[in-house]
């Protein structure tokens, strides 16, 4: 992997979880050519400043997956990559896949608005999709004042059909907003809705089903820590928060519900015969 500057673009964007800088991912792949460079595929990701940029780029005979981040040092940034590498390099006397695993990390400082060159099959070698070099990959880092909140965004354009590229935004939540409902058959609370940080102090809460109140204590907390090394790598739970859920006045839970800060319901039964749903969501503005 090499790392070069380069010139820079900008977008500005509404900063996500409080006012305050938005980071954006700008990045593309290239590959050698004849006559110029083609462009196989760009994209770019953006949320606040501590937001991370997971790549996935893959072909027939490689997978290349990582997980960037950035460190600030005024005008200048770090940058650090996390990879996992998987090379087809033949098979098996009985006729299977053999493929080959390599994991590393790369770290440079650059000034903002200029551009990280990476390697992701190495430097000299022959292009994945049969081409006559190694693609690259250019990395520019922005950023950009934001007054207001927005949820971390992703773009991306694929020109060459052979390639899998993929980017996504990590953002690890500061606060979640949770939508609380109790459900017993086809009859539904009204929804309760509060915003939870992790690891702060329980809430207690009070829901309502056919004139019947049910107080819950409830808490937000991080997940346990993912058990295999890819998803640790990759922070596949980074959006990931858990909801504790007891009686007033019981030391054991009733339960925890995880989820995603996506929008869909998860269910805990509750003694009562009850069912509590949690949705967690990204926070609104304030």
């Amino acid at each position: 992997m090499g790392l070069s500057s380069f010139s820079s673009v900008i977008l500005a964007l509404s900063a996500l979880q409080g006012p305050g800088t938005r980071l954006t991912y700008r990045i593309r792949v290239i590959e050698p050519a004849a006559v110029a460079p083609r462009i196989l595929a760009s994209g770019a990701v953006s949320g606040p400043l501590d937001s991370d940029m997971r790549f996935t780029l893959r072909t027939d005979t490689v997978q290349v997956e990582a997980l960037f981040q950035v460190t600030p040092f005024g005008d200048t940034v770090t940058v650090g990559g996390e990879f996992l590498t998987r090379r087809l390099v033949g098979r098996s006397r009985r006729g299977l896949l053999l493929w080959e695993e390599d994991t590393y990390r790369r770290q440079v400082r650059m000034r903002w608005s200029d551009t990280a060159r990476i390697y992701p099959f190495g430097t000299g070698k022959r292009g994945q999709g049969g081409g006559g070099g190694s693609p690259w990959v250019e990395l520019i880092l922005e950023r950009e004042f934001a007054g207001g909140e927005a949820r971390p965004a992703e773009a991306f354009d694929l020109v060459d059909s052979t390639r899998d590229f993929r980017l996504e935004a990590v953002v690890r939540p500061r606060r979640a907003r949770v939508i609380l409902n109790l459900v017993r058959g086809d009859t539904v609370s009204a929804p309760r809705g509060i915003d939870l940080v992790p690891d702060e102090p329980s809430r207690v809460v009070q829901l309502v089903l056919k004139g019947r109140a049910t107080t819950l204590v409830v808490s937000l907390t991080r997940p346990d820590p993912a058990r295999s090394a890819r998803d640790r790598v990759l922070a596949l739970d980074a959006d990931v928060v858990c909801l504790k859920v007891a009686p007033p006045a019981a030391r054991e839970p009733l339960g925890t519900i995880c989820g995603r800060l996506n929008n869909i319901a998860r269910q805990l039964p509750l003694p009562t015969g009850d069912t509590l749903a949690a949705t967690f969501a990204w926070p609104g503005p304030r």
